[in-house]
């Protein structure tokens, strides 16, 4: 049977539309803002910082940043690449917190991420679904993990925005405020860093 969407049933809001919601002092939209994209948010943050209490800490201080400038928003680009700009910037803040105090980043291999279903692993993005191709890759898996970590910082940046999150050339430009021509420069060099180093070590 045909499901009939009710006459009052509204598409769900854009990001722009939760934008004018807040500005309008709507809290509701915030929430929704929320938790729309707090799980985008730790990913990139975990991915960069490979520690789950500092992640979780950087996600939450980057909403906590829109909200105090949400009525500075003005649109010139997407509300995920303002996200994406403060998650990036929060967590070189806290790699420079690590250098001053002679820490350096670690690898967890078996951390969690709380979800609505409880504790999963935390896991590199990959579209493989075959058990037995997956079973093979878990060591390489692993390694890049740790090779990814020992990247200088802004190859490592590039790599998470564009294997980890997704984005384009372009959007990855705009985050990290600069030439799409760097940006393809920087992930070259990465991955070329990448295959070296791994090469080196099998």
């Amino acid at each position: 049977m045909e499901r009939v969407l009710h006459p009052d049933a509204k598409a769900e809001a854009s990001d722009r539309e939760l934008l004018e919601r807040c500005r309008a002092g709507d809290e509701t939209a915030f929430d929704d803002l929320v938790l729309r994209h707090q799980q985008r948010a730790f990913n990139v943050a975990f991915q960069l910082l490979r520690d789950h209490e500092d992640a979780t800490e950087v996600a939450q201080d980057a909403f906590v940043r829109i909200y105090r400038s949400i009525g500075d928003f003005r649109g010139e680009c997407e509300f995920t690449t303002w996200l994406h700009q403060i998650v990036v910037n929060l967590a070189r803040n806290k790699h420079r917190w690590w250098k001053r105090r002679g820490r350096q980043a670690s690898v967890s291999l078996d951390g969690t991420v709380e979800t609505a279903d409880g504790e999963v692993p935390v896991q590199i993005a990959d579209n493989t679904d075959a058990p037995d191709v997956q079973a093979v890759r878990t060591e390489f898996v692993e390694l890049l993990r740790r090779h990814m970590n020992e990247l200088p910082r802004k190859f490592r940046e590039v790599l998470v925005l564009r294997n980890v999150d997704n984005l384009n050339y372009e959007q990855i430009a705009e985050v990290l405020e600069c030439s799409v021509g760097t940006v393809k420069s920087r992930i070259a060099r990465a991955r070329e860093a990448l295959r070296k180093s791994i090469k080196d070590e099998m």
